[in-house]
């Protein structure tokens, strides 16, 4: 698949301060924690520990320390959270696989699928569709590469003189580009770049045979190379090739020595020295070289990280296998318990979307759109049950939680749960406000602007109490606001205040008032909120309760870096307040 290099603009890294600062990490190491046949094990976990490798890693590398005593195992701690990479990498567009991949990996999320024509949408110039989140979350974890071969686009990619040319004849043996490995050991060394990745890069780029940039295009009669399809992906009418050759041609690549040349020197430039100098880092970019995250990668197909790997195995022969190699393994925080799932071998596809969902007698808020899964209705008191119809996509699929749903009043929560022919599960959720059953004569509450459940949400900062109370439609009692403390509340509505709901002097039922971003809890959203929130996911402080709930702006149950910036949007306008 076509690729795009970018280039320019960038604050790029020293590199003799890169190479200086390695130096005394690796000699500090190597003099106090030796990794050596003779370590005992003991040592070696310490070591483990004292690199920040969680308890998930370390069954796998004690094995690959056991084989191979003298590799060297760097934790590299990423900034942004595993959950938040992955919403960043499944994006649409952003993780291919292969039109010809089993179905069971292909996305079906809005934008990867066209409903109309039943195709998926090609990225890439076609034969590239979107990843399957599932497929994806396999692909960045880690752990699941921890073996003598998948440990390979961990590797450092700096150059390394122990490196040879039998090695890089080993990986392009039986290609068009078997003769060139003395020019790829050649540029290498020049540019600072690992020969064998160099070697490898190309080869998952050309394949054996080459395409039209590798073999050579002719523009104007004069033929320009492009050996690692740098600038190849269609644009402005053209097609990937035509604009990789006016890339070569644009840079006088009229060679295939000065196109080696030319495309190892950009990706020394723009990635190894920008802090991806690992094949894992370059395929997902979650490490802020001076460009941010998600945004430079290499390459689309998410596979392609682990194949490589297998090349840069396979470039080594057994006795170079047992010197000393330097692999710096990716370490995220909030990662799963254990080790994302393999992707689905069955080939039913992931469709788990519906068609239709409805009520009989009353209307959903927002409008049912398939993407869409949560919904909210009330119903008036007094109503004991309602029926759920749900009308799937896909005829291989299966669907429940539909049919008769008794009412408990206040809130009841109906979960549908569609099932894909892949397995592949999507859940809508409808929230029904009001009704009853058997609770005739208690107290009830609901809301046609606010969500009331086991707190109350849907609330602007800046609200008043009495225009929050004046929006309730309460049954056989009253409610009213007050304070954490137990005092009436007659301004401003604030997180970590109660509806209380009353019969006489009986409190019935209380629900905690949440506004989204104000985690102080005084009813504005402000730098201080960002500062708590900011606190709490270093471990400064701890949130709880309410200001727990407003502080995760996201609704996924936790507070991470996208929460504040989401809060910080708020604060400075640019976006709505989060209801």
């Amino acid at each position: 698949m076509y690729i795009m290099l970018r280039e320019g603009g960038r604050t790029m890294r020293k590199i003799l301060t890169v190479a200086v600062a390695f130096c005394l990490v690796f000699s500090l190491f190597c003099g106090t924690l030796t990794l050596s046949a003779a370590q005992s094990a003991a040592e070696f976990e310490a070591y483990l520990t004292s690199q920040g490798f969680p308890d998930s890693y370390k069954p796998a590398l004690r094995t690959l320390h056991a084989s191979y005593p003298n590799w060297v195992f760097v934790a590299k701690h990423i900034v942004p959270s595993f959950g938040d990479a992955l919403n960043a990498e499944a994006k649409v567009g952003k993780n291919l696989v292969a039109s010809y991949a089993r179905t069971s990996w292909k996305s079906m999320d809005e934008g990867a699928y066209n409903w109309d024509t039943k195709q998926y949408v090609a990225f890439d110039s076609g034969g590239w569709v979107t990843a399957q989140r599932e497929v994806v979350a396999y692909y960045m974890d880690p752990r699941n590469f921890l073996d003598d071969t998948g440990i390979f686009q961990f590797e450092s990619l700096s150059f390394s003189a122990s490196h040879t040319l039998d090695g890089v004849k080993q990986i392009l043996s039986g290609s068009f580009m078997s003769g060139l490995a003395e020019t790829f050991m050649k540029v290498a060394k020049e540019s600072g770049v690992s020969a064998l990745h160099l070697a490898s890069r190309a080869r998952q780029e050309q394949g054996a045979n080459g395409n039209a940039l590798g073999k050579g295009y002719t523009i104007d009669g004069k033929k320009y190379y492009n050996f690692f399809d740098i600038g190849a992906y269609a644009a402005n009418g053209k097609s990937a090739i035509e604009n990789g050759a006016a890339y070569a041609k644009a840079r006088g690549w009229d060679t295939p020595e000065k196109s080696i040349a030319g495309g190892a020197a950009q990706l020394g430039r723009g990635y190894i020295n920008m802090g991806q100098d690992t094949l894992y880092l370059q395929k997902f970019d979650v490490v802020d070289g001076g460009n941010g995250y998600y945004n430079h990668q290499y390459m689309s197909n998410v596979t392609a990280a682990k194949s490589e790997s297998n090349s840069m195995k396979r470039a080594y022969s057994a006795e170079a296998l047992k010197g000393t190699m330097v692999f710096n393994i990716p370490v995220y925080t909030g990662m799963p318990a254990a080790a994302c799932a393999a992707p689905q071998s069955q080939n039913g596809n992931n469709d788990n979307t519906l068609t239709g969902l409805s009520v009989a007698g009353y209307a959903l808020t927002p409008t049912f759109y398939r993407y869409t899964t949560d919904y909210t209705l009330t119903v008036p008191a007094g109503v004991s049950s309602v029926t759920v119809t749900a009308n799937k996509s896909d005829s291989g699929a299966s669907v429940s939680g539909t049919g008769v749903v008794a009412l408990s009043g206040g809130q009841t929560t109906v979960s549908v749960r569609v099932t894909a022919p892949s397995g592949l599960v999507r859940t809508y959720t409808l929230h029904i406000y009001g009704g009853s059953s058997g609770s005739e004569g208690k107290p009830a509450v609901s809301s046609t602007v606010y969500h009331i459940a086991d707190c109350v949400t849907g609330i602007a900062p800046g609200m008043t109490a009495d225009t929050l109370l004046s929006k309730l439609t309460v049954q056989n009692g009253t409610a009213r606001l007050v304070t954490a403390s137990g005092g009436e509340v007659s301004g401003n509505v604030a997180t970590g205040q109660v509806l209380q709901l009353v019969s006489g002097s009986t409190v019935h039922a209380s629900f905690p008032i949440v506004i989204y971003g104000d985690v102080s809890g005084d009813g504005a959203v402000t730098s201080k909120d960002l500062l708590l929130a900011q606190k709490h996911i270093l471990g400064v402080s701890a949130l709880s309760g309410a200001y727990l709930k407003a502080a995760d702006s996201g609704k996924d149950g936790k507070v991470t870096s996208a929460d504040l910036l989401r809060t910080q949007k708020q604060i400075l306008g640019i976006t709505s307040p989060i209801l």
